[in-house]
């Protein structure tokens, strides 16, 4: 009468587990109030993907780990994704430079001064490992992935300064640099150091400016389809959040399919289209959007912090210490001197200076996380034999960042005493004033024959609203209308807040 088919349904069930036993994980460790407050959620999930991972190893000896496709595939875009849709674009914009020199600049620093601190030690080492191969892990190693920090900045409500920076050099360093170049050292570990020539080197020049400029074609591309598609659909509320999460993965996809940057191509979708979307799509699909987005986020930054836990109890660890240590002491010390040498060139030419303290933070906040581990672990070992020494080493420089980084930033930023942000309201005359002051700073730059950031901000507002807005979005909206809808949003929101200050006064009832 019953029959027990588990061949048929075995991968829907373990993966309908595994997110279970990852809620379980966040559940467990957020009722306790001293390890949450100690430590980060990544330090936290990796603990139990730890206990499960030695359980499994003792009772059913298997080896379970994170696999390149699994990451890259299904668990990566969305956290992209999320990051690109939410990104606070006039900080960005206004901090391009800064970022841009942080992210390129820096990383370009860190490969090279991390794989030259690794070459000079390579006598001690149990094994002779190529140059070429050392350039490649050093590129791997230097994706920062400050995930963590970023938690305990929203928490602490850092700057904005501080925090843009950091957020947009992780998101930069990991689109850019780090994936471009190291397929570009990857293809040159496959063919030989022995087999190179100057075509190889030219090449690998040439694809570093196609990948990252090809991935940002196809996102601006994906962004304008997913654009016109919703303002077509303005009748259709319930597939419209489809649209907005289906066609950014699927430009993902082409630019991965056609060896391009998938990262820098979600992100600059979700970018560009959101305030297109955001006009063409009723407030529930945009609601719903934005929920979905954000619980999609942060299980796939669960799960991969619990399979990086469980990678670490592997029977296929081989491990050298003089070159983890020498890894983990560059890498800390090369993220100081960068920061600090780029930081002083780019206050040059900023009019809000970056502080001491802040660069200080910006430098501890350098973690390591999936992306690398991610990397290590696409590597080929026929062609890099020192591949187990490289997985077992990015491990302990995870598991360094997150548990002693991680867990000690949030009471370096309470003792500096960093400048913290109040999260301020603001009403419909504020919102009048800021953009009368942006409309000024625009005429003076013309005036003075400068071409500034506002003067350039106000040509792509007017290029936008004389040609874009009429094809993207179904009914374009005038400066005055938004400013209305600014203020009726505006409105809302306060009175929900006088309503629920009045529930909870002395005599009134409770909510």
């Amino acid at each position: 009468m019953i029959s027990f088919e588990w061949h048929d349904v075995r991968t829907p069930v373990f993966i309908s587990l595994w997110l279970f036993f990852t809620i379980l994980i966040k559940i467990g460790f957020h009722h306790s109030e001293r390890l949450v407050v100690i430590f980060p959620d990544s330090a936290l999930l990796i603990v139990g993907g730890l206990v499960v991972g030695w359980i499994v190893d003792h009772f059913w000896a298997v080896d379970i780990y994170l696999h390149p496709d699994l990451f890259f595939l299904y668990l990566l875009p969305p956290i992209a994704f999320d990051a690109g849709y939410f990104l606070p674009n006039k900080a960005f914009f206004q901090n391009l430079w800064t970022i841009t020199t942080y992210a390129v600049v820096g990383t370009i620093w860190n490969i090279v001064s991390i794989g030259f601190l690794l070459y000079m030690f390579s006598p001690y080492y149990t094994m002779q490992i190529p140059f070429l191969d050392i350039m490649l892990f050093a590129t791997l190693i230097s994706a920062v992935d400050p995930v963590a920090v970023l938690s305990v900045f929203e928490e602490i409500n850092v700057n904005k300064l501080l925090y843009i920076c950091v957020f947009g050099e992780s998101l930069l360093n990991d689109a850019v640099t780090i994936v471009v170049l190291y397929h570009a050292l990857s293809s040159m570990a496959k063919i030989g150091p022995e087999y190179l020539e100057k075509e190889d080197f030219l090449k690998a020049s040439f694809s570093f400016f196609l990948v990252a400029f090809g991935g940002i074609i196809i996102g601006v591309c994906g962004a304008a389809i997913t654009g016109l598609t919703t303002k077509f659909s303005h009748s259709l509320n319930n597939v419209q959040p489809l649209i907005c999460l289906l066609l950014p993965y699927l430009a993902y996809l082409i630019a991965e399919m056609v060896h391009l940057s998938g990262i820098l191509s979600i992100v600059v979708c979700g970018l560009l289209m959101k305030p297109y979307v955001s006009s063409n799509i009723s407030s529930e699909s945009s609601t719903t959007v934005s929920y979905f987005a954000k619980t999609l986020s942060s299980t796939c930054e669960a799960i991969i912090f619990v399979f990086l836990g469980l990678s670490t109890v592997s029977k296929y660890h081989k491990w050298d210490i003089v070159f983890t240590a020498v890894t983990v002491i560059a890498c800390f010390a090369c993220r100081f001197v960068g920061t600090y040498m780029l930081t002083y060139l780019c206050n040059n030419r900023r009019v809000e200076k970056i502080g001491l303290v802040d660069q200080f933070i910006m430098a501890y906040g350098g973690l390591r996380g999936a992306i690398c581990y991610g990397l290590v672990m696409t590597l080929d070992s026929s062609a890099v034999p020192a591949k187990d020494m490289f997985v077992s080493t990015t491990i302990v420089v995870i598991l360094f960042t997150v548990f002693v980084q991680g867990a000690t930033i949030k009471p370096l930023v309470r003792f500096l005493h960093v400048k913290t942000q109040e999260h301020h309201l603001k009403n419909v005359t504020e919102h009048v004033i800021a953009n009368a002051r942006d409309d000024m700073m625009a005429g003076l730059e013309a005036i003075a024959g400068v071409h500034g950031h506002y003067w350039w901000r106000r040509r792509m507002s007017e290029f936008n609203r004389d040609f874009i807005e009429p094809v993207m979005a179904h009914a374009p909206q005038s400066r005055g209308q938004r400013l209305m809808l600014k203020y009726d949003e505006v409105n809302a929101i306060e009175s929900k807040r006088r309503l629920m200050s009045e529930c909870e006064a002395p005599g009134g009832s409770k909510a």
